[in-house]
């Protein structure tokens, strides 16, 4: 069954080509029906298909902890740029993989977003009047929320406070907190506009987050990458891509694996 099976896939291959009548592959092309007329020949065919990518895909989940551990030995992105504030670097780096995993986001977005909002410096107070302070730049609202979530009473200096360490540990709840009330982080723009305005994770690229005549846009207006006067998604797109090309081009595994699934269910 599997020589005719083979036989049958050589004739597809061969069969667009024209050949004289006396060849063999001629003859093979007469002896094996057409694909679409032979429902035992096309499951046969996509069942040899599936047990291929079965064995890949057992292959693929196998060597997830051997690749983590080799990207771990790794540099992590912008880890240089962090030691300037951060005085245990194994320590934060660590924490950062921890918390990339639990959000199920690639480590390289929460370092770019934190690089863009405090350079890494847990004390770091926003100069625009915002009241912002910390490594995602904490406003009151939200340490207010992860007091309800965490049964704390933090204040912001008490944020300022803690170390980059331990605040990350606030980063990644106030990110899970985000992901559970809006949705899944599919991209770099979705992880950083859960700190800047979650609202509009998933929104068009002509969503508008601030309008030149509000305190917000002077605040953020470094982020108008056009300057016409709004700060839409497509412009915290724009910049991101244009400040952290390493950290926008990574994905998600399951992203990348999630074509071959795609397929499959197409196919079946």
């Amino acid at each position: 069954m599997v020589q005719n099976i083979l036989k049958f896939v050589g004739s597809r291959i061969w069969a667009p080509y024209p050949a004289p009548v006396s060849s063999p592959r001629f003859e093979m092309v007469l002896a094996y029906p057409d694909l679409r007329r032979s429902p035992f020949l096309r499951k046969a065919l996509y069942a040899i298909v599936l047990l291929a990518l079965t064995n890949w895909l057992t292959w693929r989940v196998s060597n997830v902890h051997f690749e983590q551990e080799l990207e771990e030995e790794s540099p992590l992105y912008l880890i240089e740029e962090a030691a300037q504030y951060v005085r245990n670097i194994p320590a934060f780096e660590a924490k950062v993989r921890e918390s990339a995993t639990a959000l199920d986001v690639p480590p390289e977005w929460l370092m770019a977003v934190m690089y863009h909002e405090s350079h890494f410096n847990p004390t770091a107070l926003n100069q625009k009047g915002s009241g912002a302070t910390g490594l995602i730049q904490f406003m009151v609202p939200a340490v207010r929320d992860l007091n309800d979530r965490l049964g704390t009473q933090y204040y912001m200096s008490d944020v300022r406070k803690m170390s980059a360490v331990n605040q990350l540990e606030l980063v990644r709840e106030y990110l899970q907190t985000t992901r559970e009330r809006y949705g899944e982080y599919h991209s770099l723009t979705d992880l950083y506009l859960a700190v800047l305005y979650p609202r509009a994770m998933g929104k068009s690229d002509s969503y508008v987050l601030f309008s030149r005549m509000s305190k917000a846009y002077q605040q953020n207006a470094g982020m108008d990458e056009n300057g016409d006067g709004r700060v839409t998604v497509g412009d915290v797109d724009s910049r991101l891509a244009r400040m952290f090309p390493i950290a926008y081009e990574a994905e998600k595994q399951a992203k990348a694996d999630a074509g071959w699934f795609a397929w499959l269910q197409d196919k079946f």
